[in-house]
């Protein structure tokens, strides 16, 4: 995990970058460096993308602005229909491109080995999701709005829905439907945008298909917005771990899974400021992106948890990969950002996906056998398997943060993001370690997770941290060396051990669930990079305060 990383405001990141998304992640340039807290950056990913159960694979290019993508938007578009989008896109000065990376009574879900593996059924004996739902914003390509297993989760704007009223800043003498009225009744900067918004048309309508009904990304929002909260127990199709979860549609790729600087961060913005409490971005760029860093930096400060797929650079092979192998790219490598891997059924790293020091947690990424999808022939019923990419790891977790928050709703970022890295399963590449960078803290485990987060609801007193390191090491710690860590808390509550670096990034001991006032981990510490970390006991939301400092050396 990351912990939050102070920046200056958006208002002083003026680059803008074109960004194109498929099915998985982009690559960064070679050598580049690790953002630290004072370099603000934002990459794009390509992935392997599934079409027809085919997998397809485009490139990313982390170049200007060019006549491949949809043509930018008719500035007196932006400003009669979006003047907040208008305003974002007048404050960036170049352009880069962003590609996509790539039990219920729901028929196919008995089938989908990938919610046996993320531990959903048995999460679903505690919760599915509140009847309030969570909204997750996905950022992607369009939408199949119409889809029989989504056209319910779609959320919608209440300030855009209903009849216009006398007292109204938009009334006009007679009652207007909001939703097409011609106004920004809710005055957010965006007119009509009752359901959604789409960045590349500037308009409202996220629906997918409407420029190339046959582009390398026109099922990329659909199957990724299905593993994010496809109906659970509707009879239909399959479900996703949240079944109940709501989801904002945000268009900011075009059919062909490619996207703008300024549609992403705008995107990012708009979602913090509609509502949402997740983020989803199977997308992703190479290049250091400060617009997008800074929008970043907004979503943390409102406290709304990113996810985001970390790209498919474990093997080299995609076109745009750096010489850096298993590159993780941006959003995903900000340190607020949770960056998912991707594995196969048989709890190994897929061969593709990017893996490194930023990686937070993984999910299975490889063959998924079913996500609903899209097609001209069939914009309705259509769900295809064969879906390759960490695009499709990343909205897994971000269905797991809806699922926890709908039962610890006022969780901080810093708390979700303990709990899901605290409770990943550990498959047998991890070696044991609790943290590994081919793995992150290993694959989600829903059940594990509620079980803890049923814990937090009913702890409030600060933990204490007992020993950390070993007899021998003090404060010094060398490589391959086995150290303890020790926990003190309120029994039936739970705890794990935070271990925070200069650059931000977090490691976690397992969470406990306490049966008596304390614990202990003994790990080794492989699991730590060489450099400097503070140590703090972590209880949910409290947290010890002064930190215990370790170094790691060798």
């Amino acid at each position: 995990m990351k912990q939050k990383i102070p920046k200056p405001p958006f208002s002083s990141f003026l680059p803008l970058i074109f960004v194109a998304v498929f099915a998985l992640f982009w690559h960064p340039t070679a050598n580049q460096a690790t953002p630290t807290k004072q370099q603000p950056t934002s990459t794009l990913k390509s992935i392997p993308v599934a079409s027809d159960h085919k997998t397809v694979t485009t490139s990313v290019k982390t170049t200007p602005r060019t006549t491949s993508a949809s043509p930018p938007i008719k500035p007196n578009k932006l400003v009669r229909n979006a003047p907040k989008q208008a305003e974002v896109a007048k404050s960036v000065t170049t352009q880069y491109v962003y590609r996509i990376f790539g039990t219920t009574n729901d028929p196919l879900a008995s089938s989908d080995w990938t919610l046996t593996t993320d531990n959903a059924p048995t999460a679903w004996d505690t919760a599915t999701g509140s009847s309030s739902q969570t909204i997750v914003a996905v950022i992607d390509t369009g939408f199949a709005l119409n889809h029989e297993d989504l056209t319910n989760q779609w959320y919608q704007n209440p300030g855009e829905t209903g009849m216009t009223q006398v007292g109204d800043s938009c009334w006009t003498g007679t009652p207007q439907n909001k939703a097409t009225n011609g106004c920004d009744d809710d005055n957010n900067g965006y007119v009509d945008d009752w359901r959604g918004w789409n960045f590349v048309h500037s308009d409202n309508n996220p629906q997918t298909g409407r420029d190339n009904s046959t582009g390398n990304g026109v099922a990329h929002g659909t199957e990724v917005a299905g593993l994010v909260g496809a109906a659970g127990n509707n009879g239909l199709g399959s479900t996703a771990i949240d079944q109940n979860a709501k989801i904002m549609p945000l268009a900011a790729l075009d059919d062909d899974g490619m996207g703008y600087t300024s549609d992403i961060a705008a995107a990012i913005l708009y979602a913090v400021d509609n509502g949402a409490n997740v983020i989803n971005m199977s997308l992703g760029t190479y290049s250091i992106d400060s617009a997008v860093g800074a929008a970043v930096d907004y979503a943390t400060a409102h406290n709304v948890a990113l996810v985001a797929a970390a790209g498919n650079c474990g093997d080299g092979a995609d076109v745009d990969c750096p010489s850096q192998l298993g590159a993780i790219g941006y959003p995903a490598a900000y340190p607020d950002v949770i960056a998912v891997g991707a594995t196969t059924q048989a709890g190994a790293r897929a061969s593709f996906g990017s893996y490194g020091k930023e990686l937070d947690i993984s999910a299975p990424g490889y063959n998924l056998p079913v996500s609903t999808s899209w097609s001209q022939a069939n914009p309705i019923a259509r769900y295809v398997g064969g879906l390759y990419g960490t695009s499709f790891s990343s909205p897994q977790v971000a269905s797991l943060i809806a699922l926890i928050k709908s039962i610890r709703p006022s969780t901080s970022i810093a708390d979700i993001t303990a709990i899901i890295d605290g409770t990943a399963s550990k498959p047998s590449g991890m070696n044991g370690l609790p943290y590994t960078e081919q793995f992150g803290h290993g694959i989600i485990d829903a059940a594990a997770a509620l079980n803890v987060a049923e814990a937090l609801n009913a702890s409030s007193s600060a933990p204490t941290l007992l020993q950390s390191g070993g007899p021998k090491t003090e404060h010094i710690l060398t490589a391959n060396y086995t150290a303890t860590s020790g926990c003190e808390a309120t029994s039936g509550g739970a705890c794990t051990v935070e271990f925070t670096n200069s650059d931000g990034y977090t490691r976690y001991l397992p969470y406990t669930v306490l049966s008596s006032s304390n614990t202990g981990w003994s790990w080794n510490t492989s699991m730590l990079e060489t450099t400097n970390w503070e140590v703090r006991a972590r209880d949910g939301e409290n947290i010890t305060d002064s930190p215990y400092v370790l170094i790691k050396k060798g």
